[in-house]
């Protein structure tokens, strides 16, 4: 479970496009893509530790770049995760919130988007993957443990 932003809102916000063009690339490029992406939204933020890049696959057991990637803070909230439910809006169906210090980070960056950006970031959504809601790290991405 993640608390955050798509990178769609991410990049749209910051003016650097949507990412409706990575539905259309091959794997190899579709990876370099998800790269660069990654690394001009790492580039024009500060981002704290505990805010990174996450693929949320739908599956548990399939790793497909085409799904959706979030930067966010993980969250564990009492062990519920709602199945099937991909998307919902913050809280709404946990009980429960975030660390404080968790919560500053994803304000620091949402403030630091809209106040630099042509556009504005709305309030952090929970983000859910797989039956078991787990997420991938995108730090790989960028070669790094850390995206």
């Amino acid at each position: 479970m993640i608390l955050g932003w798509t990178l769609n809102d991410v990049t749209t916000a910051m003016g650097l496009g949507s990412t409706d063009h990575l539905l259309h690339l091959r794997r190899g490029e579709l990876r370099q893509a998800l790269r660069e992406l990654v690394e001009a939204v790492s580039n024009r933020i500060t981002v704290k530790q505990d805010v990174g890049a996450w693929l949320m696959c739908q599956q548990d057991s399939e790793l497909n770049l085409h799904d959706l990637v979030v930067v966010g803070a993980p969250m564990v909230i009492g062990g519920k995760v709602p199945e099937v439910l991909w998307y919902l809006a913050p809280n709404e169906h946990v009980d429960g919130m975030p660390s404080e210090t968790t919560l500053a980070s994803l304000q620091e960056v949402m403030l630091s988007i809209n106040q630099n950006g042509p556009g504005a970031l709305p309030a952090p959504t929970v983000h859910l993957s797989g039956w078991h809601a787990e997420a991938d790290n995108m730090g790989w991405l960028l070669g790094s443990e850390q995206a």
